[in-house]
């Protein structure tokens, strides 16, 4: 009779493995699932990025990404919003329908975004004599 109880015990010690074990391979596999599908995302929206910016643009984009994350980031933000990611498979089929877009986004726009995720502004030097001096002051002192 002990030996009975064992063997059910031990039965079900089993299913209860078998039960967990297939558990953690579902949650395994559905993670594999998402990465895929992320990573999958990430590559349609860098061809997109490749196709709408000037290829001098998304060269100093793509060098931004490497030394200075932030301001990839932000400009990235800036560029690719929610909107665009969720219907980045429809915008990939009127780019293929189309052959293009007419008009890629140039350098200076990269530019412009990086400044302004660095909160730089811009500053026009005038020069007088030999003082350098900001517009707004060369234009107030007279």
């Amino acid at each position: 009779m002990s030996e009975n109880n064992h063997n059910f015990d031990q039965h079900e010690l089993e299913k209860i493995r078998m039960r967990k074990m297939k558990a953690l391979m579902e949650a395994k596999k559905r993670k594999e699932n998402l990465q895929e599908r992320s990573v999958s995302i990430y590559e349609k929206i860098d061809f997109v990025l490749k196709i709408v910016l000037a290829p001098d643009a998304y060269t100093h984009l793509i060098n931004l990404k490497t030394n200075e994350p932030p301001v990839y980031q932000y400009i990235h933000n800036e560029l690719i919003s929610p909107d665009v990611i969720q219907n980045i498979d429809y915008l990939l089929a009127l780019i293929q329908q189309r052959g293009g877009i007419p008009r890629k986004i140039p350098l200076d726009a990269i530019i412009y975004l990086e400044r302004k995720a660095k909160g730089i502004k811009s500053k026009i030097q005038v020069k007088r004599g030999d003082d350098m001096m900001d517009l707004s002051s060369f234009l107030s002192k007279d």
